[in-house]
């Protein structure tokens, strides 16, 4: 059996060597003619990796796995017609980008000297990511502010103390604002450039905007103008064009970084697992699974009442996270010319160090 892996999944070369024979490839490198040389049976992705017609027509591909939580990359309804079966990696990351908001939050709240007890945060999508960015401050004491129109069609029930509120609402009177929503373009609720110029425009004077979904779901453009007008502050993960990325909306925000939100080591491991059990369950043949376990069980979450101590948790996040030093980097690419910043804004990625999460709920 021919197994494809994105030589930037870790771990799962070393999972599934004894399982069948394995294919490293570069992400933006793969094309149609690798898969049906190598007659690829079984291919792990990123969200580097556009899944579709062009890459799969006249394969032998009949699973793949994506190692992310998004699924903008891949086009399922084509995978469904050609009965090729798909499972991602949804929540693996979600503690790891919901650890990204909080610092974003406290590094915030130290530079300009705010006290967070009692401020508003607006959650913007309430799934995996969103529930855990919304328990974490609620330890911080923030009031909440939710807004998840599916949910709100399912009749699900918010928790009590959170309040429901319409996007208008969360733009015009919330002092933090984060999002994490899926990229659609179709259904009921499309996403794309959902958060437009209009909703850009209510953002409160010092306010925290923290983007941390997909690139599309935002109009850079109209959050280009308002920050060259020194409104607020945002803090910017995902981008269009990735890896060209927008040069001047990289300087002109509080803290960039290359789409790393969710590259902790944890998050990483987790989603390498959920491909493990998913190439199990198709294949019946058993992935080893002792590296995994290994790092999964050296995961030691910080205690809880540290969230009374808005500096220390910050230290912490810094000491194993270290946000700000992938800003510095992801600011010094913005000095090449644009094939050089594509190239290491790839590059960042790829070689990101190993960072362990430390906070749980």
């Amino acid at each position: 059996m021919k197994i494809f892996i994105d030589e930037n999944i870790p771990l799962l070369k070393d999972v599934l060597k004894n399982c069948g024979e394995i294919v490293l490839f570069k992400g933006r490198d793969l094309t149609n003619n690798d898969l049906i040389k190598e007659k690829c049976e079984f291919l792990f992705v990123r969200s580097t990796t556009k899944v579709d017609k062009d890459l799969l027509e006249g394969t032998q591909v009949k699973f793949i796995g994506s190692a992310t939580s998004g699924t903008d990359h891949v086009d399922l309804e084509y995978l469904t017609k050609n009965n090729i079966k798909f499972s991602d990696a949804k929540g693996s990351n979600a503690n790891s980008v919901a650890e990204y908001v909080i610092y974003s939050i406290l590094k915030w709240a130290q530079i300009n000297n705010i006290e967070l007890k009692g401020r508003k945060i607006g959650v913007i999508g309430y799934g995996n990511i969103g529930k855990l960015v919304a328990g974490y401050s609620d330890l911080l004491e923030l009031e909440i502010y939710v807004n998840d129109p599916p949910l709100l069609d399912e009749a699900y029930e918010f928790p009590k103390n959170f309040i429901y509120s319409k996007l208008e609402e969360i733009f015009r009177q919330c002092d933090i604002i984060t999002n994490h929503i899926p990229l659609t373009t179709s259904g009921k609720y499309p996403t794309l450039k959902l958060i437009d110029n209009s909703l850009i425009g209510l953002i409160k004077k010092d306010s925290l905007f923290i983007h941390t979904s997909r690139g599309g779901v935002v109009d850079e453009d109209a959050l280009i103008q308002a920050l060259s007008a020194r409104k607020f502050f945002a803090v910017i993960d995902v981008w269009e064009n990735e890896p060209l990325i927008n040069s001047l909306l990289c300087r002109l925000s509080f803290m960039a970084t290359p789409h790393i939100a969710g590259y902790s080591f944890d998050g990483k491991i987790k989603g390498v697992k959920m491909m493990a059990d998913f190439f199990h369950r198709e294949t019946g043949l058993t992935p080893d699974y002792y590296l995994i376990n290994n790092h999964l069980k050296d995961f030691k979450p910080i205690n809880k009442e540290l969230f009374t101590n808005i500096l220390t948790l910050l230290e912490i996040l810094e000491s194993n996270r270290k946000f700000s030093d992938d800003y510095l980097n992801l600011l010094k690419t913005m000095l090449f010319e644009d094939k050089m910043r594509a190239y290491q804004f790839d590059e960042l990625r790829r070689t990101y160090p190993k960072r362990r999460e430390s906070l749980s709920l």
